[in-house]
């Protein structure tokens, strides 16, 4: 079929951001994700060291009004001794703790993004990396340089709040999935 271009309107120009569909898969909203304060974060509270990144958390989800950060998603096992993928589960981090402080710093209230960039916990994954670069290009750069490691992370819990994503599985291809 050869015919005029469609106008710039029809082809996707009210979008916030370009990315792949594989980038929001594994990384963008889900149905299940309950909204939440960062604030209501007033429950036990869990200190965690990480060595080295990535920590195994594959998917955060902001608070409202992009304040805050809570771990969504957490590879559930380590794979072996020592591995960096394995730290959240085998510190027994999980889903629904929202990040209150790293390294000392208190970042309950912080934008999301500056919290993602202080963390800096994102598996190098190369068919990602196009969109993880064209999304920092277009916010004009990190918010934050990545925290110096080992990183000193506490995770807060939120009264009430239960986690209603589904739980990951070993896939052979791609790791896990859910």
């Amino acid at each position: 079929f050869v015919g005029t271009p469609a106008p710039s309107c029809q082809r996707g120009s009210r979008l916030v951001s370009r990315v792949s569909a594989e980038y929001l898969e594994r990384l963008g909203p889900k149905d299940s994700d309950v909204p939440f304060q960062s604030a209501g974060a007033t429950g036990a509270s869990v200190d965690v060291t990480f060595k080295k990144r990535p920590f195994g958390i594959l998917r955060y989800q902001p608070g409202q009004g992009g304040k805050g950060a809570m771990a969504m998603e957490i590879i559930p096992k380590s794979r072996y001794p020592g591995d960096p993928q394995g730290q959240a589960f085998s510190s027994g981090v999980k889903s629904g703790w929202v990040v209150k402080s790293i390294n000392g710093q208190d970042v309950l209230n912080e934008d999301f993004h500056k919290i993602m960039d202080l963390l800096d916990d994102e598996v190098a994954d190369p068919r990602f990396s196009k969109s993880t670069a064209l999304a920092l290009e277009k916010q004009g750069g990190r918010l934050a340089e990545p925290a110096s490691e080992p990183l000193s992370v506490t995770f807060a819990e939120i009264p009430g709040y239960v986690y209603k994503g589904a739980e990951l599985k070993q896939d052979g291809q791609d790791g896990f999935s859910r």
